[in-house]
Parts: C-alpha cells; sequence; structure tokens
C-alpha cells in the first residue's frame, strides 16, 4: 500500500509481470469456456423437457403442469442473457491485459505502469499460488 494515496503498488520485473498477465487472461478465457458450457447445458436442459412434453398425448400435457411463460422468461433471463452480460465484461478485461501486454512487450523497460486494482490483486493472488515472493 501506497502510503501517501493509499493505493496498491507492486514492484515487479517486465518479464514476471508479462507472465502474471498472461496468467490471468488465460484464466480469464478459461473462465469464458466454463460460462459457454453452462450455457450449452441449461438450452440442451430446456429442449430436453420441451421435447418431452410435446410428446406427451394431450390428456397428459392437461395434467402434467407446465411452467407459465414468464418464469420461462425470466430463468432464460438468469441462466442466459446474465451469463452472456458476464462474458462480455470478461472479454472486455481480456481485450486491457491485450493492451498492456503489448506495451510490456514493446517496451520492456518500462518503469511504471498504472493498473487497476482488481488486476494488481489477482497478480498478486497468481504469485502467492506460484510461491513467489511479493
Amino acid at each position: 500500500m501506497d502510503d501517501v494515496y493509499y493505493r496498491t503498488v507492486l514492484e515487479l520485473s517486465s518479464e514476471d509481470a508479462l507472465k502474471d498477465l498472461r496468467f490471468i487472461k488465460s484464466k480469464q478465457k478459461s473462465e469464458i469456456d466454463s460460462i459457454k458450457s453452462k450455457i450449452h447445458k441449461y438450452e440442451q436442459k430446456r429442449s430436453a423437457e420441451e421435447a418431452w412434453y410435446q410428446s406427451l398425448s394431450p390428456l397428459k400435457r392437461f395434467f402434467t403442469g407446465h411452467p407459465p411463460s414468464h418464469h420461462k422468461a425470466v430463468e432464460h433471463l438468469v441462466n442466459v442473457k446474465d451469463r452472456y452480460k458476464k462474458i462480455e465484461m470478461i472479454k472486455r478485461k481480456i481485450a486491457f491485459l491485450d493492451e498492456v501486454i503489448g506495451i510490456l512487450e514493446e517496451e520492456p523497460e518500462k518503469r511504471e505502469m498504472h493498473l487497476p486494482a482488481d488486476i494488481i490483486k489477482e497478480m498478486i493472488a497468481s504469485q502467492k499460488d506460484e510461491g513467489r515472493s511479493i
């Protein structure tokens, strides 16, 4: 922590910073893949349930409950739309990481960079995971 402005200050070599930033980027990409697989599983489940419901005879359909359309809409919002919004946020973060990585690759002697606190915290966490000193 910086004593004057109360901000996090992390001192690293450019190689370590690049390594940490690439690790964070790969972790973000794997999170996107995980979210996409959850969306796919949800859509498969919904289509299987709908196919099963449509295969019932009219009499069985009458006695079998079918969720109202507004319940389906809320489920879709939670399981699909919100997850796509999260994917878009992660993609923006990855684009920012790409910019920072590009700057560090072009200017490896760069002495100072200003990064958001969440990225610095992730860099510190990745160093702790690898057992490197901070």
